[in-house]
């Protein structure tokens, strides 16, 4: 299936992060929305899912853990991925990150060749996953339709 130009929300509290991460998302060709905490994520995905989400652990407001795991409840299986970026690299914040929905997780100070990498095999994975989900539910109005207009 040909999908559109993937969007990839980036949210992060630092203002230059967030510049940086755009331009490195840009230049790989995807469609780049900035918010600057876990409160703007959500306001943006009620309009518009992108199609990754790279979030910051540690922000005002809402922090990227608990932002991720509203995101899960709200959306269920229609959820972005969410790639954490942070600088916690403890045990028990991968092990948060992880538990509330997070995909992968990246320290910082960033290696940009392995966010590349990530951010392109997430959304392959994602937009696999969203074909399949879009398969599904044709088959199941196909079934559907069988049993209301029998031959």
């Amino acid at each position: 299936m040909t999908h559109p130009q993937p969007t990839v929300l980036i949210v992060d509290d630092e203002r230059n992060l967030r510049r940086l991460l755009t331009h490195a998302i840009t230049v790989e060709g995807y469609q780049v929305e900035t918010a600057s905490n876990g409160k703007a994520c959500l306001s943006f995905c009620e309009q518009h899912l992108p199609d990754l989400i790279l979030m910051d652990a540690l922000m005002p407001e809402m922090d990227g853990f608990t932002c991720c795991e509203i995101l899960h409840t709200t959306f269920g299986d229609h959820c972005p991925p969410v790639l954490m970026i942070t600088a916690l690299s403890d045990n028990p914040s991968v092990e948060r990150a992880f538990a509330v929905g997070a995909v992968d997780y990246v320290t910082k100070p960033i290696h940009w060749a392995v966010l590349r990498q990530r951010v392109r095999r997430v959304l392959q994975t994602h937009l696999l996953h969203q074909d399949l989900l879009a398969a599904r539910q044709t088959i199941h109005d196909l079934q559907a339709q069988r049993v209301l207009n029998p031959q």
